[in-house]
């Protein structure tokens, strides 16, 4: 066993009695916050050398894992590939081995045949670098993937010139200063720092994604001729499909191009971005927390892929109802809800949407239909029509302006959903006599529309005004109170009844 292992792992034992003892006296839980920022810088160092070590040793797996079957390193351990034989070792997942292994091969080193010295690695300046501790695994890789991705139309020369520059902005000397000279990429922007850093004063260590970002300028500028072929390839894979329903749900899946990811996720953050001021509490409203006894509005107990999921809905109900979608069929999209007339009379049972081969329960397609473009079409027990509805029964582009504008928005106390993207739910619903009439209509965002029935919510009108009683631990008194901006012009003594 050489000394290098035998190092490792004495200290490996005084660093396991460390934390052992610390563990032990609950010592991390009682440090002060800059103990814990330093504790933190300290683990990371730690981490940056041993996965310096791992990249160096992984170069040797490689090596000696070539050649005929018999001979290779894996084999003898009972391994077909290398990230096999790391796996296991290192127990590690099946991610974090081939990002080793993807390390070594740009870190690998091959002898001179005249003097038997090594030559410089692919990335010999960003190995250094990484041997230095001074980036790590993550760190090493977003540096080189961009280069790597376009290394068939670069040069050596301008990769190992790539290589310096990359290397010198890890560790904080910006463009290469005083690192061998070399042509800096000027775009990049970053003379203030190289003059800083030249100073004595170098900038502070960049994260991956900032080297990752660096890198892309670098290969953006060395491969001018990539983008177009890029663009070509990404815009071929381009692809959204929908799964088959399982549980209740139906999988998406896909490959959007950045500019339409871009698009959706500001539609997003439109949607799960809270809105500017304060949502107005009425008088005699208590919000209680538990812990610090503080006043709160109600929690949204969503998780963030839920409320993504949920805006979404939005986004397409939005777009369904602006009028701007073509025609089908000579008309605009409808959705066609086909449901028996007894399930439609009762409220209970199962219906049918057009469009997809999963039942949903009647209330989702009553809510559907509250949204807009909606047909109703009801069979009797046999199967025959008996009834074709209209669109009639939505609300029009009048009726919707006035109630979003009385309403303000999603009229649940804490809601941040803006009134541009709710949907209007009728407060008695139309299969009950309820009439489409502003007198009946509320603005709900698409997620407490969908979920008015199994919330302790209740919402009523009331001269044509709508107010709402919540659960107990919103009002522990449950009356019934102003909702949206009637809060603000309406006196609680006036308005609960």
């Amino acid at each position: 066993m050489n000394s290098v292992v035998e190092q490792l792992e004495r200290l490996e034992a005084e660093i396991a009695s460390v934390l052992a003892g610390a563990f032990a006296a609950e010592v991390v839980a009682g440090m002060p916050d800059a103990e814990v920022m330093v504790l933190l810088e300290v683990t990371g160092r730690l981490q940056r050398r041993i996965e310096a070590v791992q990249v160096e040793a992984t170069v040797q797996v490689r090596e000696r894992s070539e050649g005929l079957r018999g001979e290779r390193m894996t084999s003898a351990y009972g391994c077909d590939r290398p990230a096999d034989l790391l796996r296991m070792v290192l127990h590690t997942d099946r991610a974090g081995a081939h990002r080793l292994v993807a390390a070594a091969g740009l870190t690998a080193r091959v002898r001179g045949i005249t003097d038997g010295e090594f030559l410089p690695a692919r990335y010999d300046a960003l190995r250094r670098a990484l041997n230095d501790g001074v980036i790590g695994l993550a760190g090493f890789l977003a540096a080189t993937d961009p280069l790597e991705r376009s290394r068939k139309r670069i040069l050596d020369e301008a990769r190992v010139e790539a290589d310096r520059q990359l290397a010198a902005f890890a560790r904080g000397i910006a463009g290469g200063a005083g690192d061998g000279g070399g042509e800096d990429v000027e775009d990049a922007g970053m003379a203030d720092a190289a003059g800083a850093a030249a100073a004595g004063h170098p900038a502070p260590a960049p994260t991956p994604d900032e080297l990752g970002q660096f890198a892309r300028v670098l290969a953006a500028y060395l491969d001018p001729d990539g983008a177009e072929p890029k663009d070509e390839l990404a815009s071929r894979g381009r692809s959204l499909r929908l799964g088959r329903e399982r549980d209740g749900r139906v999988s998406l899946r896909g490959e959007l191009l950045p500019e339409v990811a871009a698009q959706l996720n500001r539609l997003l953050d439109s949607l799960l971005s809270p809105r500017v001021g304060e949502v107005p509490v009425p008088d005699g409203v208590h919000f209680i927390d538990s812990q610090h006894d503080e006043a709160w509005m109600p929690v949204d107990d969503r998780t963030r892929p839920q409320k993504q999921h949920d805006a979404f809905a939005a986004i397409l109900m939005t777009a369904a109802r602006s009028g701007e979608m073509p025609d089908v069929g000579g008309a605009p999209p409808t959705l066609v809800v086909t449901v028996s007339a007894s399930a439609y009379a009762t409220g209970e049972g199962w219906a049918h949407v057009d469009g997809t081969d999963v039942l949903v329960p009647v209330r989702v397609a009553a809510q559907t239909a509250c949204a807009g473009g909606v047909q109703r079409v009801l069979f009797d027990e046999r199967g025959r029509i008996v009834s074709i509805g209209t669109s009639a029964r939505i609300f029009n582009a009048l009726q919707r302006r006035a109630i979003l504008t009385r309403d303000g928005g999603c009229i649940i106390p804490g809601c941040t959903v803006p009134a541009t993207w709710c949907e209007i739910h009728h407060v008695r619903d139309a299969a009950r006599g309820g009439p489409t009439h502003t007198d009946n209509g509320v603005a709900l965002c698409w997620h407490h529309h969908r979920t008015l029935h199994l919330s302790e919510w209740q919402i009523r009108m009331r001269h044509g005004v709508p107010e709402i009683r919540g659960p107990a631990w919103w009002d522990r008194e449950r009356r019934w109170r102003p909702a949206g901006r009637q809060v603000l012009r309406s006196s609680p003594a006036a308005s609960c009844g």
